[in-house]
């Protein structure tokens, strides 16, 4: 008698949670999930964070200042076909450390990477040629930095890589 007790319950329990699914069309109450997110601390490294304050006053409110822009935020792929999707592959998952756009059309005008140590590595060199090349082919002149310069040393890099 107490394995029929106990096979209802069971079984009503397994009916109960069917029921449920169903209803909720076999996904999970989104409100009830939790999710395995949290805030980042910074969006940027120490480095990162005091190159960008030379930055703006290098440039002094001229340009608006993106930091780790996805670089498929600021180029296009073109044409159609079956190698699109290997094409936008290659550029999916990368970013830029800072873009500055015009302030007039938003379009970016400079893209600026700071190549710490790890940009040594071969494999980097790979992606930041490859970027590299993306970016030319589209007219975009990209400045590369080593160590983060004097306000004044920076405005002219940036000056020199910006054509009117």
């Amino acid at each position: 008698m107490n394995n029929l007790v106990i096979f209802a319950v069971i079984v009503a329990v397994v009916g109960f949670v069917v029921g449920e699914l169903t209803r909720k069309g076999g996904r999970v109450n989104e409100k009830d999930e939790w999710l395995p997110y949290s805030k980042k601390t910074w969006l940027l490294t120490r480095a990162e964070r005091e190159f960008l304050s030379v930055l703006e006053r290098a440039v002094d409110g001229k340009y608006y200042i993106f930091p780790q822009l996805a670089l498929d935020k600021i180029v296009m792929l073109e044409g159609k076909g079956s190698l699109r999707g290997g094409y936008r592959n290659k550029i999916d998952q990368k970013s830029v450390d800072f873009v500055l756009f015009d302030k007039q059309n938003i379009s970016p005008v400079l893209v600026i990477e700071l190549d710490d140590y790890t940009h040594q590595r071969p494999e980097r060199q790979v992606r930041d040629g490859f970027v590299d090349r993306v970016l030319n082919q589209c007219g975009i002149p990209i400045l590369h930095i080593t160590s983060i310069p004097k306000e004044m040393d920076l405005k002219t890099q940036i000056d020199s890589k910006i054509t009117p």
